[in-house]
């Protein structure tokens, strides 16, 4: 049996970006205890700035970052769905990924916390 991975859809654009990074990173922790691989959008981010910076010199697009997240997810089994998810285009691209590729979708307000 393949390892489960989830992706972590978190609504970041007009949101304070520590405040999202500390929550990523409580659900990055949550789901490895329970044995997930998991995919947090803002390592993919910070990664992909480098790489944009170091050839380009450049910070990527909106759409670059939301790209580079798709092809992530495209590889997942599961999405957690922050709070917030339904206002932001990004989330709402994900999770209509999901949907189509019949990857399981966990709502953050739905799951227990440690």
């Amino acid at each position: 049996m393949n390892k489960r991975s989830i992706y972590i859809s978190i609504p970041m654009t007009g949101k304070d970006e520590a405040q999202q990074r500390r929550k990523a990173e409580y659900w990055t922790h949550h789901f490895e205890a329970l044995g997930y691989e998991v995919i947090n959008p803002f390592n993919i981010a910070d990664h992909l700035k480098k790489i944009f910076l170091d050839q380009t010199e450049k910070e990527p697009t909106y759409a670059d970052y939301l790209s580079e997240d798709l092809l992530y997810l495209e590889f997942c089994t599961d999405i957690l769905l922050c709070e917030g998810w339904t206002e932001s285009f990004g989330c709402m691209a994900e999770v209509d990924m999901a949907i189509r590729e019949g990857i399981q979708c966990h709502f953050e307000n739905k799951i227990k916390p440690n």
